[in-house]
C-alpha cells in the first residue's frame, strides 16, 4: 500500500479527533449553564475528565501494544464519538461526571494510540512530517469550533450538534480503517523493554514541556469561550470565535513547523513558542475587551502550534527506551496537563479571577523558553 495513502487515512482521523474535543469545548457554557453550576464547581466536573486519563495510564501502553496502534485507534476513536453524544444526552449531574470519567479515558487512549500510528506512518518518510498531522488535528478542532458557534447562535442544543458530528465522524473513520498500517515489529531488545520504566531526564523535561503546552491547550479549549463571555463581555454571537481564532492559528503554526524546525531547529523554535504564549496570554489579561482578546487568542495559538509535534517527535526517536513506551510516557503526562489544568483553572478562576487563572498559564509559556535549553537533540530520524 501508498504510504501516501496511509498518509492520508491517518490524517482524515486526526481532523476527526481534533474535532471531538473542540466540539465539547464549545457548548461547555450551554452545559455549565443548564446544570447551574458556579465556576469553582464547574472545574471540579472537569477534572472527573482528568480522573478518566489518569486511570488510564497504567494499561494504556500495554493495551496498544497487544492490540496494534491500527485497532486501537479505530476502536478508541469509534468510543470517542460514543461518548462525546452521552455528553449532551445527560441531565443529572452524576450521570455527566461518569460519562466525563470515561470520556477522559477514551482520550488519553485514543490519543496515544493515533500518535503511535503518525509515528509509524511518518517513519516511511524524509524528515519530520509530523507536525503537519498534528496541524490537521488542529484544523478539525478549527472547524468543529466554527460549527459550534453557529449551533450555539442558532440555539441548536448540545445533543443533536453532538450527533450531528459523531455521524459524520464514525463512518469516516470507518472508511479510513483499512488504510491504516501495522505497527513496525518489534525487536526481541523491545520486546524486553515493554514493562514498566521510569523516563530518563530527557524524556522527563519532554514530558514537563508537553505538560505546560498541553495545559495551556486545555484552558484555552475549555476556557476561551468562558472568558470570551465574562471578562471580555463579547456578545453571544462572538463568544466562539475566540475559541475559533485560536483554533485557526494553531492549525496554520503546525502546518508550518516543519519547514521551522528545519530551517532554525527545534530549540530556538521551542523558544520563540514559549514566549508567543506569554505574550499573548498576557495581552489578553491586560486588555480583555472581544477584539483585542481574539487576537491575543491567535498569538497563543501561534504559540503552541510547535510545541507537542516537536516533542512527540524528539520522544518518539528516543534512544533509551522503545519508541511507543517513550511516547506514550511523554503523551501521558501532556495529556494530564491538557485535563488537569481546566479544574484548577477552574478553581483559580472562582477564588481570585479568570484573569489571574490565565496570567499563571502565561508564565508556563515562559518556562518551555527556559526548560527548552536542557533537552537533548541529538536523536536519530
Amino acid at each position: 500500500m501508498s504510504k501516501h495513502i496511509a498518509r492520508i487515512a491517518v490524517t482524515v482521523l486526526f481532523f476527526f479527533f481534533g474535532g471531538i474535543s473542540a466540539s465539547w469545548a464549545s457548548r461547555i457554557p450551554t452545559i455549565k449553564e443548564y446544570f447551574g453550576v458556579n465556576d469553582s464547581a464547574w472545574g471540579f466536573v472537569l477534572l472527573y475528565i482528568s480522573i478518566g486519563t489518569l486511570i488510564s495510564l497504567p494499561f494504556a501502553g500495554s493495551i496498544i501494544a497487544k492490540m496494534g496502534s491500527k485497532r486501537s485507534t479505530l476502536y478508541f476513536l469509534l468510543s470517542y464519538f460514543i461518548l462525546l453524544i452521552g455528553i449532551g444526552y445527560w441531565d443529572m449531574l452524576w450521570q455527566l461526571k461518569i460519562n466525563l470519567v470515561l470520556f477522559g479515558v477514551c482520550s488519553n487512549l485514543t490519543n496515544i494510540s493515533i500518535n503511535t500510528q503518525a509515528i509509524t506512518v511518518s517513519k516511511r518518510y524524509k524528515g519530520q512530517i509530523i507536525g503537519s498531522l498534528h496541524g490537521t488535528w488542529s484544523i478539525g478542532g478549527f472547524a468543529a469550533s466554527w460549527l459550534g458557534a453557529e449551533m450555539i447562535s442558532s440555539y441548536v442544543p448540545p445533543l443533536e450538534h453532538f450527533i450531528y458530528f459523531s455521524s459524520i465522524g464514525m463512518v469516516a473513520s470507518l472508511l479510513m480503517f483499512r488504510f491504516l498500517v501495522q505497527d513496525e515489529g518489534a525487536t526481541e531488545k523491545t520486546k524486553e523493554k515493554q514493562s514498566w520504566q521510569w523516563p530518563d531526564k530527557n524524556l522527563a523535561i519532554l514530558g514537563l514541556l508537553a505538560f505546560f503546552s498541553m495545559v495551556t491547550e486545555g484552558t484555552m479549549t475549555d476556557w476561551s469561550s468562558e472568558y470570551m463571555k465574562h471578562i471580555a463581555l463579547a456578545p453571544i454571537e462572538l463568544v466562539g470565535y475566540g475559541l475559533t481564532a485560536y483554533m485557526f492559528t494553531m492549525a496554520s503554526g503546525r502546518f508550518i513547523s516543519d519547514y521551522t524546525v528545519r530551517k532554525y531547529g527545534e530549540r530556538k523554535t521551542l523558544s520563540v513558542c514559549g514566549l508567543l504564549i506569554f505574550l499573548g496570554l498576557g495581552t489578553a489579561v491586560l486588555f480583555p475587551n472581544v477584539y483585542t482578546t481574539i487576537l491575543s487568542f491567535m498569538v497563543v495559538g501561534f504559540g503552541v502550534s510547535a510545541v507537542v509535534p516537536m516533542v512527540y517527535h524528539l520522544a518518539g526517536n528516543s534512544r533509551t527506551m522503545p519508541p511507543q513506551q517513550a511516547l506514550t510516557l511523554v503523551t501521558s503526562i501532556g495529556f494530564i496537563g491538557f485535563f488537569l489544568g481546566p479544574p484548577v483553572i477552574g478553581f483559580i478562576a472562582q477564588q481570585a479571577s479568570l484573569q489571574t487563572a490565565f496570567a499563571i498559564i502565561a508564565v508556563m509559556g515562559l518556562s518551555i523558553t527556559f526548560l527548552n535549553r536542557f533537552i537533548r537533540l541529538d536523536v536519530s530520524n
